[in-house]
């Protein structure tokens, strides 16, 4: 999946309950009573959208007046419909109609088959450098947890508009060569992040989650984006100074990086790590900057 702000249209066939995610560019030939979607990705990621092939879960809950229904794992007026990106509409197994009442949306990314809808365990990867096949999203994208919720949305309206929302943390790493670096960086450098909780405890009702306490710990190999940039989905927690948090490894050799970090739902932490050689040019000293912000 690649980020960036994206609308996406959802052109669903309709049969039945329904809600679907839509922003069709021939709109006369919408039937209105079909739901269209408008999705929007997160402004600050990994610069891409939504790919073919893509799926997500859409539920709905309708409204007895002023009162909605609460979100269950069945019984709503849509439970979870996989939702298919062409690479241009989204579709559902079957055709979504609007309700006659107003509903409020939720939709979760990437598709999960899920057995409840609060105090859901989700683990994130370990090795986020695996690369996305015909059948399986890469390990990065897997990770990356999105929510989104529109409320009170009906047939009114002619779009439901969700706004996804990341909800797991985000660490970038960038190496920078300093002034007194030789050479390159070489092509086999790469990254990993140490001793780190890999499993969540996820309310899809309120869009929240937290380190799972019995998860265990796990080495994630960074996804390399070049040999200056790496990146990784981590799941909120604190991470110990005491515990090395990065290693960097390129010509055969290891840098352990010691750091404290409170990684933050929907926060992306950035360390630029500086390399500079000594005059012996037997090792290297690392300069350490870290930044934060919203995802």
């Amino acid at each position: 999946m690649k980020k960036s702000i994206f609308f996406a249209t959802i052109a669903v066939a309709v049969v039945l309950a329904g809600c679907n995610k839509n922003n069709d560019t021939q709109e006369s030939a919408v039937n209105p009573d079909e739901i269209r979607v408008e999705t929007v990705l997160p402004t600050r990621a990994t610069q891409t959208t939504f790919e073919a092939g893509d799926r997500m879960g859409l539920f709905a809950v309708e409204y007895d007046g002023d009162t909605v229904a609460p979100l269950q794992i069945a019984g709503n007026y849509i439970n979870n419909e996989p939702m298919t990106y062409d690479g241009t509409e989204w579709h559902a197994p079957r055709t979504l109609y609007w309700s006659t009442k107003a509903c409020d949306f939720y939709g979760i990314y990437p598709y999960i088959q899920l057995g409840a809808v609060d105090d859901v365990l989700f683990d994130i990867v370990a090795d986020q450098n695996s690369a996305r096949t015909a059948d399986a999203l890469g390990g990065y994208e897997a990770s990356d947890l999105l929510w989104a919720k529109a409320e009170h949305a009906e047939k009114a309206d002619g779009a439901v508009h969700l706004q996804f929302r990341h909800m797991m943390s985000r660490l970038v790493v960038k190496v920078a060569k300093g002034p007194k670096f030789e050479g390159k960086i070489p092509d086999d450098i790469t990254a990993h992040i140490y001793n780190t909780a890999t499993t969540a405890k996820v309310n899809y009702v309120k869009g929240s989650l937290e380190k799972y306490i019995f998860s265990d710990n796990r080495t994630i190999t960074m996804r390399k984006v070049d040999n200056e940039t790496f990146d990784a989905i981590v799941v909120p927690q604190f991470i110990e100074r005491s515990t090395p948090l990065v290693e960097i490894t390129m010509g055969g050799i290891a840098y352990l990086l010691e750091y404290s970090m409170t990684f933050r739902p929907g926060y992306c932490h950035t360390l630029t790590l500086t390399l500079n050689t000594s005059p012996d040019q037997e090792k290297i000293e690392i300069a350490i900057d870290g930044e934060i912000e919203n995802w």
